[in-house]
């Protein structure tokens, strides 16, 4: 039994380091340049990651770098590890879903409702200002979920989200939004930033909701 302990140990390290070695690289490279280029929320937290001992089981390697982010942000509220939500997904979705054209943003659907249906359940959840950035970064993630997708130039409170990112995630939220008013909702929200959201309207509009 000692031996296969340790043996799992030994195994998990081996993974750690060399997710961090990969992430390290892609600081050095340049790939993360966007991320850290102002002290964003999102930064803070890819460092913190970074630094992490578990960083291996934090670390989808599917995922774009902001959606890894919000799965990881999802996976603290449901009181389990990344790796394990990745799990969970490939065994309970069907293969389509599973889909590689589809796997990286029905991944992330998968870990934002299950966290926000956890959250919800909290009284006052809306008054809570990490539930209404976290709603709102599931939207930017859900743009670009995948490894491949385009990055954001800069994470920060500019950033702007879409109807069809807002109308996917609003609606999970039922005080926020539903299917039925997401359009015509997102229309007046954006009326003055050109059809794209950004935070600052978005806060206000969930504050108003209080």
């Amino acid at each position: 039994m000692l031996i296969f302990v340790t043996g799992t140990a030994r195994f998990e390290m081996a993974v750690a380091n060399k997710t961090m070695n990969l992430l390290e690289s892609l600081v050095k490279e340049g790939s993360f340049k966007w991320l850290l280029s102002k002290r964003s929320t999102f930064a803070e937290e890819f460092e913190e990651l970074e630094r992490s001992p578990s960083a291996g089981r934090n670390w989808i390697p599917e995922l774009s770098p902001v959606a890894n982010i919000v799965v990881r942000r999802c996976s603290k509220i449901l009181e389990t590890s990344s790796s394990e939500l990745q799990e969970s997904f490939n065994t309970e979705a069907s293969d389509s879903i599973k889909h590689k054209s589809r796997y990286a943003r029905n991944f992330l659907e998968y870990c934002c409702f299950r966290a926000l249906a956890l959250s919800t359940r909290v009284m006052g959840h809306l008054a809570d200002k990490k539930f209404r950035r976290l709603t709102f970064d599931m939207m930017v993630a859900w743009e670009a979920p995948a490894t491949s997708s385009q990055s954001p130039v800069n994470l920060d409170d500019d950033l702007s989200v879409g109807v069809e990112a807002f109308s996917r995630i609003a609606p999970a939220v039922p005080i926020i939004a539903n299917v039925i008013i997401c359009e015509n909702l997102f229309e007046v929200l954006t009326i003055s930033t050109g059809g794209r959201l950004r935070f600052p309207v978005y806060d206000k509009y969930l504050n108003a909701l209080e």
